[in-house]
C-alpha cells in the first residue's frame, strides 16, 4: 500500500540542476491530462517566493503559469475565500509552500474538484502527504479532509535554504512520533477508541535511526535534510492510510492547537513545529508519570465522577469564548460519554502490567527527546512562545476539552477544577 503513496513524492537529491524545469513540465503534462488547455495558477506566499524564485527562473512565465503570491497567510477562513475566489477559473494548482500555503491549497483544491500539485519550500511539517487539512473555523483550529496534491516535489537545495528555523519546527513535529503512539495506544486499550499500527510501523526504521545517528549530521548536510523530509512526508502518509491525523496529532497537538485558540496573536508569531517541540516535552512528562504511576492513573480513571465535571461547560466558555467553547463542549462531551463506558471496564494486574510495558517500550525518554532538542538548538520553554508559566500551564489544562481525543493529558488534569 504504501509503494502507492511513495509514488507521489520526488526528492532531488542528486543535484539536478534541471529538476525544477523537469517538474514543471510534468506538472504542465499532469493538468492536460484533465484538459488539454488547463489554466495553471502557483500560489505561495511572498516571503516564500523570494527564497524561491531563483530554482524556478522563468518557468511560470515560459509556461504560462499564473502567480498568485499571499502576503503573511494564516490557515483561516479569510485567506480560504480570498483563494477560493482566486482560483475558480483555474484548472490546476500549485502550491508552493509548507503548512499555511499546503492547508489552503489541499482545501481550494478539494472545494473546486481540481488537481493539485505542492513544492515543498521546506521541511517544516509533515501534512504534504495528509489527507488532513487544519484550519481554523469560528476560531476553533479544526482538521478537516481535503485531497491528496498529485505529487509533492522536493528540491534538497531549497529546502536546505530555507530559514533553519523552519527546519526545527519540522524536527519538532517529526519527533511527537513516538508521544502520538504511546497517547493513541493508551486510549485504544482503555477506551475502545481506533487503533491502527501501521502508520507507526511505516515510520518506525527511520524514526529509530534518526534518534540514534543525529549526532552525525547537521544543517549544513543535504543527506540530513533528506532523512527530515522522508519523515515527514512518510509521516503524512500514515495519516492518510488511517483516514486520520490521529498518528501525528495528540496530546502534544491539542496542548498547541490551545495556545492558537486563546492566544492567536501570540501563536501568529510561532511556528507550529516550534510550539510542539515545547508541548511534546511537557507531554513526555506527563507520560514518564503516568507509567511510574500507572496502577494510580488507572484507578483515578475507574473513580472518575462525571458528575465532577458538571461545570465543564461554563470553563470551556469562559476560557475559550462563545464560539470556539460551543465546538469544543461537543468535542469533549463525546469524551465523558467513552469514559462512563471506561467504568464498567476492568482490567486484571497481569494486564495492567503487560500494558504499563508495551507503553514502555514505545515512549522516548524525556532526557533522550531533551537531548535532541538541545543539540539541534531547539527552545522548549513555555517562554519561547511568548507565554508566561500561568499562561501555558493553562492551556496544557484546558486542552483536554477541544478534541475527541483521550490521552496523557486527560490523565494528569481530570481532577483539577
Amino acid at each position: 500500500m504504501i509503494d502507492n503513496y511513495l509514488e507521489k513524492f520526488i526528492i532531488n537529491s542528486h543535484k539536478n540542476k534541471n529538476f525544477i524545469k523537469l517538474a514543471i513540465e510534468e506538472v504542465v503534462n499532469l493538468s492536460k491530462k484533465d484538459k488539454p488547455d488547463a489554466k495553471i495558477i502557483l500560489i505561495s506566499d511572498k516571503n516564500i517566493w523570494q527564497n524561491c524564485k531563483k530554482y524556478f527562473v522563468d518557468y511560470p512565465k515560459i509556461y504560462k503559469i499564473d502567480k498568485f503570491l499571499l502576503k503573511e497567510p494564516i490557515a483561516d477562513e479569510f485567506f480560504l475565500e480570498t483563494l477560493l475566489q482566486k482560483s475558480k477559473n483555474y484548472d490546476f494548482i500549485i502550491a508552493l509552500g509548507s503548512g499555511t500555503v499546503s492547508d489552503l491549497c489541499k482545501i481550494v483544491a478539494t472545494k473546486l474538484e481540481i488537481n493539485f500539485v505542492t513544492f515543498a519550500s521546506a521541511a517544516s511539517m509533515n501534512a504534504y502527504l495528509s489527507r488532513n487539512a487544519s484550519i481554523k473555523i469560528n476560531g476553533h483550529k479544526k482538521t478537516i479532509p481535503a485531497k491528496l496534491p498529485l505529487k509533492v516535489f522536493c528540491d534538497l537545495e531549497i529546502i536546505k535554504n530555507a530559514p533553519q528555523k523552519l527546519t526545527k519546527a519540522g524536527i519538532g513535529d517529526a519527533m511527537c512520533f513516538y508521544s502520538c503512539w504511546f497517547d493513541w495506544f493508551l486510549s485504544h486499550k482503555l477506551l475502545d477508541y481506533n487503533f491502527d499500527k501501521k502508520p507507526f510501523l511505516i515510520l518506525k526504521d527511520k524514526m529509530d535511526f534518526l534518534v540514534k545517528n543525529y549526532q552525525k549530521y547537521s544543517f549544513e548536510d543535504l543527506e540530513f535534510y533528506q532523512i527530515i523530509i522522508e519523515i515527514l512526508l512518510i509521516s503524512g502518509i500514515g495519516m492518510t492510510i488511517c483516514g486520520s491525523s490521529n498518528p501525528a496529532s495528540q496530546s502534544e497537538h491539542l496542548i498547541a492547537h490551545t495556545i492558537d485558540m486563546k492566544y492567536p496573536a501570540i501563536a501568529l508569531n510561532n511556528l507550529h513545529g516550534q510550539t510542539i517541540a515545547v508541548t511534546l516535552m511537557t507531554v513526555v512528562k506527563i507520560q514518564q508519570q503516568i507509567l511510574e504511576n500507572f496502577n494510580e492513573f488507572y484507578q483515578k480513571l475507574k473513580d472518575f465522577n462525571i458528575n465532577q465535571e458538571k461545570h465543564h461547560q461554563q470553563r470551556i466558555i469562559d476560557f475559550f469564548g462563545e464560539e470556539a467553547g460551543k465546538e469544543s463542549i461537543l468535542e469533549y462531551e463525546q469524551k465523558l460519554n467513552k469514559i462512563k463506558l471506561f467504568k464498567d471496564k476492568n482490567l486484571t494486574e497481569s494486564q495492567l502490567q503487560n500494558l504499563k510495558k508495551e507503553l514502555a517500550k514505545i515512549l522516548l525518554s524525556e532526557p533522550e527527546l531533551q537531548k535532541i532538542f538541545d543539540y539541534f538548538q531547539i527552545q522548549t520553554n513555555a517562554k519561547s512562545l511568548n507565554l508566561n508559566d500561568q499562561q501555558y500551564q493553562k492551556c496544557v489544562e484546558n486542552a483536554k476539552f477541544i478534541r475527541n481525543r483521550f490521552g496523557c493529558i486527560d490523565g494528569i488534569t481530570q481532577s483539577i477544577n
